[in-house]
């Protein structure tokens, strides 16, 4: 009996001790999101990403005009040499030339295919190491902010569950650190782009 009582008080004490330890706790909010989306750093690669998408894309389109064209004069040469009205020896011309098109259609296509390839595999390779990077910065801003403040926890409550709900449902706004996060992160950014995104803001 005494055992019982023992543990139970033991138990007591723990989930006690738990509670106070989570009062003791600070919990903070962030929405990574935007400010990913926000930092002038990312909105700097982005420019970039997109002036080499269009540089990519020039490239990819005079391929496209050379596939196009193959395949036109192909066409074109295969209706020719089944031409009844051209005597045998044009309509055998006719044939190796379709023949020598369909060569360089071939030709065309891979080189078309590779170079899709090759791009696609390279700008996801480059986006992919520029959202680490960003991300990694934004981390460590965080860290050094929650240290200051004294802060255990900081959550992202800009991510979805499974289900499409919002993970985090509510939150005293007085905890959420998006805005001193991303004016530590911008505090650096060019002139121009502070005065843009002030008139954005006002818009």
């Amino acid at each position: 009996m005494h055992t019982a009582k023992f543990r139970l008080i033991i138990a007591m004490a723990l989930l006690a001790a738990g509670l106070a330890t989570a009062a003791e706790q600070k919990t903070a909010f962030i929405n990574m999101e935007r400010v990913f989306d926000e930092y002038y750093k990312t909105k700097n690669a982005n420019l970039q990403f997109k002036a080499r998408g269009e540089e990519i894309d020039a490239k990819r389109k005079e391929l496209l005009a050379k596939v196009k064209s193959a395949k036109t004069e192909l066409d074109k040469l295969s209706a020719e040499c089944r031409d009844k009205s051209l005597n045998d020896n044009a309509r055998e011309k006719k044939r190796e030339g379709a023949e020598d098109k369909l060569s360089e259609l071939k030709d065309a296509e891979e080189k078309l295919l590779d170079f899709d390839k090759t791009y696609k595999k390279e700008i996801a390779e480059q986006m992919r190491q520029m959202q680490q990077q960003i991300v990694a910065e934004i981390r460590g801003v965080i860290q050094t902010y929650a240290a200051e403040h004294k802060i255990d926890i900081v959550l992202d409550n800009s991510g979805k569950t499974l289900n499409n709900v919002e993970a985090v449902m509510y939150f005293d706004k007085s905890m959420d650190i998006t805005e001193p996060i991303l004016a530590i992160m911008n505090k650096n950014a060019p002139e121009e782009k502070k005065e843009a995104g002030k008139k954005s803001e006002v818009k």
